[in-house]
């Protein structure tokens, strides 16, 4: 028996369901190069003091990893004093968002991903805890201060790399929790919004903000979009399994 071919119709909604961008819907972004760099720090002169400021805490970052031993001790050191003057420049200009962004990096790079929202029950470490929902906190309140006030108004080049760098960093926080939750141990979940969240909300969202980080331009986050969609891949195996069975005769 000859393998049906797929109709015009399926082949259209499978192409939906793997690649977004294939819709007739797909939405765009609307860069605006005219816009100011940040929508709440609108001072160039202190706009350009605030990102010298980010500079000299990564260079700490970056002096480190350039020079980097085994001592533990060291990365915790450069940890810290970049994340002094983060949060010094935090502290006296709160609606800096990329500050906020480069904030939850600095964590990240400090205690990385997995097994930091969520962790084995018997061997919680509070701190690497507490660092994952500051992390969280941070990257949420970027994406706030940037986003545009309607989903059809336009943002200026910078405000579109900040949006995709903090929609990717979010899901990669959110990706990891669902990796470690995806086993057979008993884990202990951060609290976040005042719940406690299951491995299915945790991969759903971040699917949701790989796909946000793409929109705005990160081509990992679109890529891991795909990957992460709980519903195609619960629908990828289900086409596999149709098309085994035809292919098989069995149908």
């Amino acid at each position: 028996m000859l393998p049906k071919q797929l109709s015009k119709a399926d082949s259209k909604v499978l192409a939906q369901v793997f690649d977004p961008e294939s819709a007739p819907t797909r939405v765009e972004v609307l860069v605006n190069p005219d816009l100011p760099t940040d929508p709440r720090i609108l001072d160039a002169e202190l706009l350009l003091k605030l990102k010298s400021r980010e500079k000299e805490a990564i260079s700490i970052i970056e002096q480190f990893e350039k020079n980097a031993g085994p001592q533990q001790t060291s990365k915790d050191a450069a940890f810290r004093a970049a994340l002094a003057i983060i949060d010094d420049i935090i502290d006296c200009h709160p609606e800096y968002a990329s500050a906020r962004n480069n904030r939850a990096q600095l964590r990240r790079w400090r205690f990385g991903d997995r097994n930091t929202l969520c962790q084995k029950k018997s061997d919680v470490d509070g701190e690497k805890s507490a660092a994952a929902v500051a992390a969280v906190n941070d990257l949420t309140a970027s994406v706030k201060l940037v986003s545009p006030a309607r989903p059809q108004d336009g943002v200026s080049p910078a405000q579109g790399r900040l949006l995709a760098q903090s929609y990717t960093q979010l899901g990669a926080l959110y990706y990891a929790a669902f990796k470690d939750l995806d086993t057979d141990v008993i884990m202990e979940v951060a609290e976040l919004d005042g719940s406690s969240w299951t491995k299915d909300r945790f991969e759903e969202e971040a699917s949701r903000l790989f796909y946000l980080g793409g929109l705005y331009g990160n081509e990992v986050a679109k890529a891991l979009a795909v990957h992460t969609n709980p519903h195609a891949k619960l629908c990828g195996s289900i086409v596999k399994e149709a098309m085994r069975k035809e292919l098989a005769g069995v149908i």
